[in-house]
């Protein structure tokens, strides 16, 4: 892919995502209860821009028991089987929250930000990688060794930063005109029944 081969071929400081964040995959269950005290994020949580926290399954089980699986402020969330590349940062919740074991976490060491890494996964490039990174044929298989052998541009913090305040303004920009052309389009149809007869 040619746009490999240039992002291969910059003379610019990289890093590996297994030197820039620990790795562990989410854990194997079966969470379909609604009372449960661990909320668990599965693959349909991840939606485009973000995670959906609010129709999260639950198990019942000791904290202490998953400690290795609970998720942190600025993990990353890498959708590593299935049909479609995804990715997510978790933001803390008032709960013990963990992923599903289709989920790959990536936990960002000093110096990265969880969504720069995201930012970049996201980007055709990061796209590119994860797609040289799976092994699947029919349905995604992203390797654990490929994914953390993906190399991402080594920056400044204080670059990290400006872009991942940019990302979010701009989130927060088109999710608000979103909202509004929904509530208009609702309008429109609302008024367009009662004029119908």
């Amino acid at each position: 892919m040619e746009i490999l081969e240039a992002y291969r071929q910059k003379t610019i400081s990289k890093i590996t995502l297994k030197e820039a964040a620990e790795c562990f995959k989410g854990k194997a269950v079966s969470a379909s209860e609604n009372d449960g005290n661990i909320a668990v994020i599965n693959l349909r949580d991840l939606n485009e821009e973000d995670l959906d926290y609010h129709n999260l399954k639950t198990i019942k089980a000791e904290p202490h028991l998953l400690s290795r699986y609970l998720l942190k402020e600025g993990d990353v969330l890498v959708a590593t089987k299935g049909t479609v590349k995804k990715t997510a940062v978790f933001t803390d919740q008032n709960r013990p929250v963990i992923a599903t074991a289709n989920i790959t976490v990536l936990r960002p060491k000093d110096n990265i930000l969880g969504l720069y890494i995201k930012i970049f996964l996201d980007s055709a490039v990061g796209q590119a990688l994860l797609d040289e990174a799976d092994t699947g044929k029919q349905v995604m298989n992203i390797s654990r060794e490929k994914l953390l052998s993906i190399e991402i541009p080594r920056i400044p913090l204080i670059k990290q930063l400006y872009l991942t305040r940019r990302y979010e303004e701009g989130l927060q920009a088109y999710q608000r005109k979103l909202a509004r052309a929904v509530q208009e389009w609702r309008y429109l149809k609302s008024d367009l029944e009662k004029n119908l007869f």
